[in-house]
């Protein structure tokens, strides 16, 4: 793909730092806010990040009872990711999915992905899902947090979230600017070596007496990737862009209106399942992707009434795949449209905070396959929708100074139909939740919880129809070849989760001086009844691998076990990550291994800020260990353990010439090692070089 780089806020990066050095020692740094936190003996808050949307209540990750992740926009900016996946893979029990083309990729939680993980973008639910095509379209430069609940939430958020919840927060202009300052900006080049990918982004906000504003962009082009040993992987160059514009009203102290619309659009010529390689049951396709959502959030929220802490949200996403089929002369078409509302509202009686609300949300999905050159041999065209409305209480309950409850209970009723089958189904469902917290120790804090969940069957997976693919005639035997065909389910039950889980949360401060340190335990077992997968039966003559037809259907019951230990500990710059998950998935029924449990993972991440913190060193070191724990007769015995290096550099000097300037420096994978994550059929990419330079004005 042609390359237009902009190099320049590069070169000027580099040449500039003897210059910034020089400053640095004649004029002093401005201190960070970590430092000016430590000044003033306040550095507890390094470590306690506060939810605001995973959980649909602003809380502080040491107050809430589930397993949480987050990652603040620091983080972001060091990783430089290509893709939300990416962002969060060196975190604790979740994986990327779906291979090493980041335009694709997925997010496992404790051995579960796709549909039972739930997505959301400012609160609002991102549901498109079709297929072996790519749901996560938000560039994480877009964002300034990602928040990952590790366990089942449908208490808070319904359907979907049997595994856990990605909430995505995106920028807004109150993020960049202080109050007394009106207009800003910036522009950021960044370069990838692996793959000559390079990305140029920017955006312009502002915000004059009650409103503010932010316009944000970016746009990456890239070549194919490399493997480990410099290995090529062909199909994997894409390019794509990406939109963001927010606006927002402040009408009073106690209400605000806000609007957002974001854009994006990939285009890309890869195999129609990305996470492997072509070959005569995955055609090539030239696809264009166009992702796009509208949101408008209204809050009320008087500061001298405690009853009245209102949200409410209405949204429209849209997700259009156009498909060329390149070696088969073919165009396809996917459209993925939702509509959902939200209103909640919080009240604080006594030292019961009660939060209730409704929400409901319409999803549409329409297809078109084309069957020329292959008459009757292709799935018939979709045309379905999916409706769903919920309500949910949640109490916040103080019964001791040192012990707090946290119960919720969400109902749901959802109805699928097919319009071109004229069929339909329904059901409904319970999710109740329940977590103590008790504060044991100023240091320390033990949680129990209970959570029950569930993951409604798609339209796509009741209703599909028509033919999966065609076995080529047999001389002699099937002269006129063999198709295997969609056999409609609309019996298809919920997948229901019960999760139980243990909690213990370890603060310090002032160990050793100016220091923090934070450990959090975590162990679940989380019981799985009714997954929904996919199967082909009915074989021909009863002969293996001659099935006529496929259906989804409620197969077995999962047993998912592990626990995610992680621990932080800063004194003074020095800073020390460390995590280690681990997750086992068996079938209750037989005890036999189940596929798609993650290998354990160990990260290590230690930094170090030097020139009073204008400079970050780092390193990581990830392993993973074998995944031995295949099911019995499974095509792969054991996937390898692999070791993972990385080392970056993040250069911001805060005063001088040079304030505003922003430069960040990475190597992945320095040993070009070449492996194979658990359960993917593709090596993940080899050794890497990253380079961006941000300039703020």
């Amino acid at each position: 793909m042609n390359k237009k780089p902009l190099v320049i806020a590069v070169a000027m990066a580099l040449s500039s730092t003897a210059l910034s050095f020089a400053l640095a020692a004649e004029e002093g740094v401005k201190p960070t806010a970590v430092q000016k936190s430590a000044e003033q003996g306040v550095v507890e808050t390094e470590f306690d990040e506060v939810l605001v949307s995973a959980t649909r209540l602003s809380e502080k990750v040491s107050e809430t009872s589930r397993s949480v992740a987050v990652v603040a926009e620091e983080q972001l900016n060091v990783s430089q990711a290509s893709s939300v996946a990416e962002v969060l893979k060196n975190e604790a029990n979740i994986n990327l999915t779906n291979g090493p083309r980041a335009t694709s990729q997925g997010v496992e939680i404790r051995g579960l992905s796709g549909d039972r993980v739930l997505q959301t973008i400012d609160g609002a639910r991102q549901n498109t899902s079709s297929g072996h095509r790519g749901s996560y379209f938000m560039d994480p430069e877009l964002l300034k947090s990602i928040e990952v609940i590790r366990g089942p939430a449908s208490s808070l958020w319904g359907s979907g979230a049997l595994g856990g919840v990605v909430a995505q927060n995106t920028k807004s202009a109150q993020d960049f600017l202080a109050p007394n300052e009106t207009f800003g900006g910036y522009l950021k080049q960044g370069y990838d070596t692996n793959g000559d990918r390079t990305k140029t982004s920017g955006a312009v906000y502002g915000q004059q007496a009650t409103v503010d504003w932010l316009l944000n962009g970016s746009y990456f082009d890239s070549n194919n990737i490399n493997t480990g040993n410099d290995e090529t992987l062909v199909n994997s160059a894409s390019s794509g862009s990406s939109g963001l514009a927010k606006f927002g009203w402040q009408a009073d102290e106690a209400s605000r209106l806000a609007l957002s619309a974001r854009v994006n659009k990939i285009n890309e010529l890869v195999p129609s399942n990305p996470s492997a390689a072509v070959s005569s049951s995955v055609p090539l396709v030239r696809r264009k992707t166009d992702d796009q959502n509208i949101t408008l959030n209204y809050s009320l929220a008087p500061a001298n009434n405690p009853y009245l802490d209102t949200h409410l949200q209405v949204y429209w996403n849209s997700t259009d795949y156009d498909e060329d089929r390149v070696t088969k002369g073919q165009l396809d078409s996917t459209e993925y449209r939702t509509v959902g509302i939200n209103l909640n509202n919080s009240s604080q009686l006594g030292n019961t905070k009660l939060t209730y609300g409704v929400d409901g949300y319409r999803d549409t999905l329409k297809t078109v396959r084309d069957d020329k050159g292959q008459v009757g041999q292709r799935p018939e065209d979709i045309d379905g929708e999916t409706t769903v409305w919920g309500a949910f209480t949640r109490a916040d309950v103080q019964l001791t100074q040192t012990v707090n409850l946290d119960a919720a209970l969400r109902y749901d009723s959802f109805k699928n139909q097919s319009h071109n089958l004229n069929a339909s189904a329904d059901d409904t469902e319970l999710s109740p939740s329940l977590g103590l917290s008790w504060q044991t120790q100023p240091w320390l804090t033990l949680s129990a919880r209970y959570d029950q969940a569930f993951r409604a069957p798609t339209v796509e997976e009741m209703f599909s129809s028509g033919t999966h693919y065609c076995i080529p005639p047999i001389p002699g035997f099937l002269p006129k070849g063999l198709c295997n065909t969609f056999a409609t389910n609309p019996n298809l039950k919920s997948e229901v989760a019960r999760n139980k889980e243990l909690k213990a949360d370890f603060r310090f401060n002032e160990l050793a001086g100016d220091d923090e340190l934070a450990i959090t335990l975590n162990i679940f077992r989380n019981d799985v009844d009714d997954f929904i997968v996919q199967q082909v039966s009915n074989p021909y003559r009863g002969i293996p691998g001659l099935e006529q037809t496929t259906s989804w259907n409620n197969v077995e019951d999962a047993q998912l076990t592990g626990f995610e230990l992680s621990g932080r500990y800063r004194i003074g710059q020095t800073r020390l990550a460390m995590n280690y998950g681990q997750t086992r998935g068996e079938d209750r029924n037989t005890g036999d291994y189940i596929e798609g449990m993650p290998a354990n993972k160990f990260n290590v991440d230690l930094s170090q800020g030097i020139m009073e913190g204008d400079m970050k060193l780092g390193t990581r070191v990830t392993y993973v260990a074998s995944q031995t724990n295949t099911p019995t007769g499974y095509s792969v015995a054991k996937y390898d353990e692999y070791t993972l290096w990385d080392v970056y550099l993040a250069w911001e000097p805060a005063m001088g010439v040079m304030s505003g300037l922003r430069v960040d420096f990475a190597i992945e994978n320095i040993g070009d090692e070449k492996y194979q994550q658990a359960w993917q059929t593709l090596y993940q990419p080899g050794r890497n070089m990253k380079l961006s330079a941000r300039y703020m004005f």
